[in-house]
């Protein structure tokens, strides 16, 4: 089972948007969950395939560290951490993209305060643009927004939207699938999530015995089309596995994966 732990596939997609002129590459990663368990080798190992696919946009969907080591964190001297997440940044920062490199913050990053601060001092000087309830458009045809955590932040959509004008495709960063739900009647054309981890682990006969979504076992991970189901989100959606662990060094049926979604103009007959 520890064998399925740490390899990882590269997920890549293909969806129309509606607003595209032109196609659009973009790479996610998500769940990093840089810590105990997730250290800078693997982090590098998911940038070099991140950069293989040459994408037009990269993007971090949070969990960047992992709260469970946020005792360390809150030690007097910073010996121990400086160097670890100087580490995280640098491999960060190896991440290029012609359209930018983006992130936002999942419920681990806001659960561990002083890496959240480190990250949102050094993470800039590597070129990686944190969007916390913020938005820019990427080129005329595309926006991208991010909103904070829906659990342990203050997701705000308006405020992400706030310089959108209605035309180009619009897509939403939301560390939490749940925070779909407040696309409703907002003009998000793709809302893209991590965090449920894929279950982390999931047994045959039972599925996951826990996953961090209000709907349970809805939001594992791939597309979300709307519909008329109470668990069917308002905009089409995609969920990442993400890539690292938590709680335990364990992944079972629920691959890591570094995701492309190559996003196309819809077809005019």
């Amino acid at each position: 089972m520890v064998a399925q732990s740490y390899p990882f596939r590269i997920n890549r997609q293909q969806r129309s948007l509606r607003g595209l002129e032109q196609p659009l590459r973009l790479l996610q990663i998500s769940d990093l969950h840089y810590g105990p368990f997730i250290r800078a080798k693997s982090v590098g190992a998911w940038v070099d395939a991140a950069m293989a696919e040459k994408p037009d946009v990269i993007v971090i969907t949070g969990d960047l560290v992992d709260a469970g080591s946020r005792i360390q964190w809150r030690l007097p001297s910073n010996n121990f951490l400086t160097p670890d997440l100087d580490l995280l940044v640098a491999e960060l920062g190896r991440l290029k993209a012609p359209l930018g490199v983006y992130s936002i913050w999942g419920n681990h990053d806001n659960w561990a305060p002083r890496a959240k601060q480190y990250l949102q001092e050094h993470l800039p000087k590597v070129g990686i643009q944190v969007l916390n309830n913020q938005g820019l458009h990427l080129r005329p045809d595309c926006y991208l927004g991010g909103v904070d955590d829906f659990w342990d932040g203050h997701a705000d959509v308006f405020a992400a939207l706030g310089d959108y004008k209605p035309g180009p495709a619009c897509i939403m960063l939301a560390h939490n699938p749940d925070y779909l739900d407040f696309f409703f009647r907002r003009p998000v054309d793709l809302g893209i999530c991590g965090h449920t981890h894929g279950g982390q682990v999931f047994l045959p006969w039972i599925g996951a015995p826990w996953t961090p979504s209000w709907y349970g076992e809805t939001y594992l991970g791939g597309w979300y089309t709307p519909g008329l189901s109470p668990t069917s989100p308002p905009v089409l959606g995609f969920v990442s596995k993400g890539l690292g662990m938590t709680a335990l060094p364990l992944r079972i049926n629920a691959p890591a994966e570094v995701v492309t979604l190559n996003l196309r103009p819809i077809a005019v007959l």
